[in-house]
């Protein structure tokens, strides 16, 4: 469990992360979104024990980092790619952080295994693409077998296969009763993977919630309609708390009724219907909505 109560972070006079709490359970995998400069990395290596709060507490598992004799075996990191030396191979870069917790070579073996990089284990690691750093990343996150399981971005560089194998991965962890807190920019992948979110924005708490409570309240759901006769069902379809809009020639947006309230309605009307497609909010459209006011760069159109 990850527990971040009224932290606060100030870099000078710019307050990074601004009295944030929320929990991260065991259980479930838990994402953690935000516009660039909301906070999420100054979040995250405070929970790490990287950064010292200005004020507030973070803890991992029941106390704060630190307090653990074994702190890899409690909590796994990812961070970024690029820890390691990049003279030093796969390899005995994970020997050596083994050593610090006495950690076997067995364990090294395995974890090579487990993220498919046993087969370059002895090239340096400066000869690594981005994908097998982040592989190599994983490696060390899961080097002391830890109940918690942090990582920023961590499929950054992986091909589509890497991808999928990330994904059932951290969800096979959370099903062993295991904390994965996980920050990512791709909401299709988080939308795959998450079931909870914590969302932040100018270092404040926006969101905390589960994913479909999330994309429930972000706004009605739409049907889509196709029909050569879109004018005489837009009329008929018209009634108090229904919306309907023009999506394109021959094409209804319909919000206030479902699916079959509409096909009823058109056939009582001798309307032909050749398409009638529910729409809920993706993730996207959901964290674009929660986060529209926090933006710390917005960008503009081009001028025509």
């Amino acid at each position: 469990m990850i527990e971040a109560t009224h932290l606060t972070k100030r870099f000078g006079d710019a307050i990074a992360v601004d009295d944030l709490s929320f929990t991260v359970r065991p259980g479930v995998v838990t994402g953690f979104l935000g516009p660039n400069g909301a906070g999420k990395s100054t979040t995250m290596r405070a929970i790490a024990g990287l950064i010292r709060p200005t004020s507030g507490t973070t803890r991992v598992n029941g106390r704060p980092i630190a307090a653990h004799p074994a702190p890899i075996t409690e909590l796994g990191t990812l961070l970024g790619p690029g820890l390691a030396h990049p003279g030093r191979t796969a390899r005995s870069h994970l020997l050596g952080l083994a050593a610090t917790h006495g950690i076997g070579r067995a364990r090294v073996d395995e974890v090579l295994q487990l993220t498919g990089i046993d087969a370059v284990a002895r090239r340096r690691v400066g000869t690594f693409s981005m994908g097998m750093h982040q592989r190599l990343g994983l490696a060390a996150a899961m080097l002391g077998d830890p109940r918690t399981l942090m990582l920023d971005e961590p499929i950054n560089g992986l091909d589509p296969d890497g991808i999928v194998w990330v994904r059932r991965f951290l969800r096979d962890l959370a099903a062993q009763g295991r904390t994965v807190f996980l920050s990512s920019h791709l909401m299709s992948e988080m939308a795959q993977t998450a079931d909870h979110l914590v969302v932040i924005g100018r270092g404040r708490l926006i969101a905390d919630a589960p994913v479909t409570e999330i994309l429930t309240g972000v706004g009605a759901t739409r049907v889509i309609v196709k029909t050569p006769d879109a004018g005489r069902l837009a009329t008929a379809l018209a009634a108090p708390g229904v919306s309907v809009a023009t999506a394109a020639p021959g094409e209804l947006e319909v919000t206030g009724l479902d699916a079959p309230a509409i096909a009823e309605i058109a056939r009582d009307h001798g309307v032909l219907l050749h398409e009638l497609t529910r729409h809920t909010a993706s993730l996207e459209e959901a964290y674009l909505s929660l986060t529209d006011s926090a933006l710390e760069y917005a960008s503009v159109s081009p001028a025509a």
